[in-house]
C-alpha cells in the first residue's frame, strides 16, 4: 500500500526498530523558557537514529525540548542526550505517545571579538 503524502511515515529519515526499552524523561525548555522538571519513566515503542517513540503518563507539547536516557537492563547505556518534541497524541487509556527527533544542544562559541584602541 503507498504511503500517503502528508503522513508522519514519510517526513522519517531513519528506519524505525520497535523495540520496548526504558526511557527516562525530564521537561527542559518549553516555549524556549528553560525549565526543570522531574524526571519520569517511560517505555519505548520504537526507536531510529534519529529519534524515538515513547508512552508517557506527562503531556507534552510541540516544541519542547525533553533530556533522555534509554538505558536497556538498567546496565547499558543506548543514548543520552536531547529530544524535540515532534508529534504528541493521547490515546484512549488516557497515556500520550510522544515522538522525539534527537538534536544536539550543545552550546555554539561564538569568536570572541576584538577590541581596537583607539588612538
Amino acid at each position: 500500500m503507498p504511503i500517503k503524502k502528508n503522513s508522519f511515515e514519510e517526513r522519517r529519515d531513519s528506519v524505525r526498530a520497535k523495540r520496548i526499552i526504558t526511557v527516562r524523561h525530564q521537561l527542559v525548555k518549553h516555549n524556549n523558557r528553560k525549565v526543570k522538571s522531574a524526571w519520569q519513566l517511560a517505555t519505548t515503542k520504537d526507536m531510529s537514529l534519529s529519534g524515538l517513540l515513547f508512552v508517557s503518563a506527562v503531556p507534552y507539547h510541540l516544541g519542547d525540548i525533553l533530556e533522555l536516557q534509554v538505558v536497556m537492563s538498567g546496565v547499558l547505556d543506548i543514548f543520552n542526550g536531547f529530544g524535540k518534541v515532534m508529534r504528541a497524541s493521547r490515546n484512549k487509556a488516557g497515556y500520550y505517545q510522544v515522538g522525539v527527533k534527537f538534536v544536539d544542544l550543545k552550546s555554539k562559541r561564538r569568536p570572541a571579538k576584538t577590541l581596537l584602541a583607539s588612538s
